[in-house]
């Protein structure tokens, strides 16, 4: 079931991650020129967008449920995620590629998050070499769903 739209906040890699990268100030990126890529993409329906999510790239479009092999912490479920790391934007003729990100204030997308399940129950057989001791373990591993909104150029 799905509540409200409750907040907006941001998706990107851990805070471990954001910590050991080099700040990189917005103002030194300068806004890459995606007229062309407005024209093509016919009022973003036609647009798709790579955005990394813990540094694994996926390719999205609008309307498109991402499923993610992991549970988001603190976030609930109908909460919207702005996905902000975004490396390519493209459409049918036209690609736009940056492996250091592109800016922000070039596009906007969002995510809802819809659920947050459990893959079904496995066991998973542990076995040191030439000992016949099996240590045997249940796993029942998270998966989150994301909808993406919205994709669009500003």
């Amino acid at each position: 079931m799905l509540r409200s739209l409750i907040s907006c906040r941001s998706l990107s890699s851990s805070s471990l991650l954001r910590s050991a990268a080099p700040a990189v100030s917005s103002a030194a990126k300068s806004l890459p020129d995606l007229t062309y890529l407005k024209f093509d993409s016919n009022a973003s329906k036609d647009l798709y967008a790579v955005c990394k999510i813990h540094n694994i790239p996926y390719m999205v479009t609008k309307g498109d449920k991402l499923i993610l092999p992991y549970r988001i912490k603190n976030h609930e479920v109908g909460d919207v995620l702005k996905l902000n790391n975004v490396v390519t934007l493209g459409s049918r003729n036209f690609t736009y590629n940056d492996f250091n990100g592109i800016p922000e204030e070039a596009y906007e997308l969002t995510a809802t998050l819809a659920e947050i399940t459990r893959e079904p129950r496995y066991e998973v057989v542990r076995k040191k070499q030439r000992c016949r001791r099996k240590k045997t373990t249940v796993v029942e591993p998270f998966q989150t769903h994301l909808i993406i909104n919205e994709l669009k150029l500003k």
